[in-house]
């Protein structure tokens, strides 16, 4: 079963009126990246801000789909030490939360080949960490991470032993067509999927079913895969589809797009 989660962050600026936006739009989950009346990165929220998170969550009767953490979006040279700890603060925050999953990336890198190897030891190393401490990692295809090409992808669930993120925009802004070229590749490690569209000639993000992220045919191979996971919309339109904030009824016209892509693809 498909089930709605998304980032709110994007939209309005304090926790509580986030959680109220996303119950109003019907969805019974969010994905916690950025929390507080000051947005914090939900690793360096102080614990009065974690209470105050849960509270409004409760308030509103909302769950956690994914702890969104940025471990993994640093040079690939970045100490690992921190992160293994951010790993640790995170599975903390998601067993709290209710959820198994934690985001992560695969690192900066301009040389993907010289860096595979450690790449692959240290995602591991991460991957080690979060199971011993009873969650999974699920890794973003993020655009300029080692893990943006489907290959590097499909590398990391074998290699790593975590899930995947299937992100289409992100696919489409590195040059890949997501149903033609990712998911056939990828479908049988992916555990999550971030909603957001991209335009291949211009790599600007645009709502669900606008772009050449190639939705309907992906939701056609969910729905054949009877596939069970989150999709968690992403936005992502502020500052002409590079990202930035956007208005509500904006995020709420997203949400809209990605339910009719959802209802009608066969």
């Amino acid at each position: 079963m498909l089930t709605l989660t998304g980032f709110t962050d994007e939209a309005l600026t304090t926790f509580p009126s986030q959680a109220r936006m996303a119950s109003e739009a019907g969805l019974t989950h969010v994905e916690l990246r950025r929390v507080g009346v000051r947005p914090t990165p939900i690793l360096k929220a102080s614990p009065r801000t974690v209470d105050d998170a849960e509270r409004a969550l409760a308030q509103h009767g909302l769950k956690v789909s994914c702890i969104a953490t940025g471990i993994g979006k640093a040079p690939v040279d970045a100490p690992l030490g921190p992160q293994v700890e951010a790993v640790k603060r995170a599975a903390s925050l998601a067993h709290r939360f209710g959820t198994p999953w934690v985001r992560t990336f695969s690192w900066h890198t301009a040389t993907p080949n010289a860096d595979r190897p450690r790449v692959l030891r240290q995602l591991t190393t991460l991957a080690t960490t979060a199971e011993a401490e009873g969650v999974r990692l699920v890794h973003e295809n993020e655009k300029g991470v080692y893990g943006d090409t489907p290959t590097r992808c499909l590398e990391l669930a074998t290699e790593c032993g975590i899930r995947l993120i299937f992100d289409p925009a992100n696919f489409v802004q590195c040059g890949v067509r997501p149903a033609e070229e990712a998911w056939p590749l990828l479908g049988d490690h992916v555990a999550y999927a971030h909603a957001k569209d991209a335009r291949a000639d211009t790599r600007r993000v645009v709502p669900v079913g606008e772009g050449d992220g190639q939705w309907p045919a992906l939701v056609a191979e969910l729905k054949k895969a009877d596939w069970s996971g989150f999709v968690s919309l992403e936005p992502h339109l502020g500052l002409g589809g590079r990202g930035g904030p956007i208005t509500p009824r904006r995020w709420v016209r997203a949400l809209n797009a990605l339910r009719r892509t959802l209802a009608t693809a066969t």
